[in-house]
């Protein structure tokens, strides 16, 4: 049944339920290894802690390059679902290949290679995501975009270390084969939208980007926000250490305490955006965060308890009116193009994030660096108040996708 403009429960299943579930696939295969890496690259491999990490590296490096070329390669052919497809089979052959690989080179060289063919699933999922015309509905699923991501993260993460326990070092990464694998199989039922009616020349695609500058402001929020969360991953361990909490498990549960607001509430916050337009709570909600992580560095065990579940509730709200603003401003026709600028932008921040946090914490200690990443939070709220206000569409008029 059609209404208003909206899709049929068949066609939201296809273009909405089954996208978020390759989104929840995809981030759950990439931390699927996390709990494993000790065993598999420094005992089982002979490796160093610098190969470990690198092993996620190479693999961000690997999304800032491509994540914009898969971007303007799906405008170009003016088709989705294959490019999905190749990016999450390729990625199953791979994670197959690390599995039988003896060489910490040859493992980091096809690492990258794998980081490009997962970002050409997960992000041109993301466009496909940002192409249906869900008329008064886009936010809500621009929330459920944000918690699949989420979920994943958290969900993989557990799973992997129960699996290196129970079967081995390598048993995460034929897990993660399978499930690539799955998601390939699964990318045969998305929806290709309608709105891409023709093949674009690469020139076209560029100068519709060039004509909506105003894009590059969700851009600048997604990267801060990234940033803070790289920051976040290397000086909260050691933060929560220093305040006695030396049992994993309750690290894990403090982790939990912003990973679940964080997840569930983003869906209520696509639903706000939609309401009352999305620029309001992207501004208020990083500046909310911003004063958030900034108390963070002063707050002691107890009271970083309720400040992660703040922490969590605020980050939440920011995520769906940033991609929901993406879609909104962007030429329907090169929304792959905007998503796959959008993910650079991520992955920009979540690269510069770690090597900021580890600079300001053993410079200046912890409060310096929460400071330091909250005031960034701050300053690009105002900002963007500042630009939405002058860019505001006269009274009455709301963006609506």
């Amino acid at each position: 049944m059609k209404n208003h403009g909206t899709i049929d429960s068949w066609g939201v299943g296809r273009s909405v339920v089954l996208p978020a579930t390759l989104l929840f696939g995809s981030m759950f295969n990439l931390t699927l290894v996390v709990a494993g890496l000790k065993e598999f690259i420094i005992e089982d491999l002979g490796g160093s802690i610098a190969d470990a990490t690198l092993f996620f590296s190479v693999e961000t490096l690997a999304y800032i390059i491509f994540a914009p070329i898969w971007g303007v390669l799906s405008d170009r052919l003016g088709r989705r679902k294959l490019l999905v497809g190749i990016g999450f089979a390729g990625s199953a052959l791979l994670y197959f290949v690390y599995g039988r690989l003896h060489s910490i080179p040859l493992l980091l060289a096809l690492r990258f290679v794998q980081g490009s063919l997962s970002v050409l699933g997960w992000s041109t999922v993301m466009a496909m995501m940002l192409d249906h015309p869900v008329y008064g509905r886009k936010g809500r699923f621009m929330g459920l975009m944000g918690a699949s991501l989420i979920l994943g993260v958290a969900v993989g993460a557990p799973m992997g270390g129960y699996l290196t326990r129970w079967y081995g070092a390598r048993a995460p990464l034929l897990a993660a084969a399978i499930s690539f694998a799955l998601l390939a199989a699964m990318s045969l039922f998305l929806r290709e939208s309608p709105t891409l009616s023709r093949q674009l020349r690469v020139r076209e695609i560029l100068a519709s980007l060039k004509s909506t500058p105003r894009v590059a402001l969700p851009f600048a929020f997604h990267f801060v926000d990234r940033l803070a969360v790289g920051l976040f991953v290397v000086v909260f361990p050691f933060y929560i250490d220093s305040l006695g909490a030396t049992d994993p498990a309750l690290r894990g549960r403090f982790l939990a305490l912003f990973l679940l607001p964080f997840a569930f509430l983003q869906y209520f916050a696509g639903r706000l955006a939609e309401r009352i337009g999305a620029g309001g709570p992207l501004v208020v909600g990083s500046l909310l965060y911003g004063l958030a992580l900034c108390g963070l560095g002063f707050s002691d065990l107890s009271s970083l308890q309720p400040m992660m579940v703040v922490l969590g509730v605020f980050a939440a709200i920011m995520f769906p009116p940033a991609i929901l603003l993406v879609s909104q401003w962007s030429d329907p026709q090169v929304r792959a193009s905007a998503m796959g600028g959008f993910n650079l932008a991520g992955s920009m921040g979540f690269a510069v994030g770690p090597i900021l946090g580890g600079w300001a914490y053993t410079t200046h200690g912890f409060a310096f660096a929460f400071l330091l990443c909250g005031a960034a939070e701050i300053v690009l709220a105002v900002v963007g108040a500042v630009l939405l206000i002058r860019w505001a569409e006269p009274a009455g008029k709301r963006l609506t996708s």
